[in-house]
């Protein structure tokens, strides 16, 4: 019986530290030139860090910048790969003896 109590009290408090650490991972790797996503759900690219007052400033549109807590940045979007655009090549015809 005290095994379960242990058991229900240790749990959550494991995953909420990951979740903590995950997080500090996550806004430390925000530098200039990275996409974020916001806790609100904007998106921006990051033009400054600013450590000693724990903001980050982020262009919005062209032109258009944002002053934020750090620990409001929800995710680092990492860049895609890039896709082919190209016309698939056409498939070759046989040669006819």
């Amino acid at each position: 019986m005290l095994g379960v109590l242990v058991l229900l009290l240790v749990v959550p408090f494991r995953r909420m530290r990951r979740q903590q650490q995950e997080m500090v991972a996550t806004q430390a790797a925000a530098e200039p030139g990275r996409r974020v996503m916001m806790t609100s759900g904007v998106y921006g690219d990051i033009v400054s860090v600013q450590e000693d007052e724990d903001t980050v400033v982020l262009e919005v549109a062209p032109g258009v910048h944002m002053t934020w807590a750090r620990p409001a940045i929800a995710r680092v979007i990492e860049p895609s790969e890039p896709t082919d655009t190209s016309e698939p090549a056409e498939p070759e015809e046989p040669n006819s003896p």
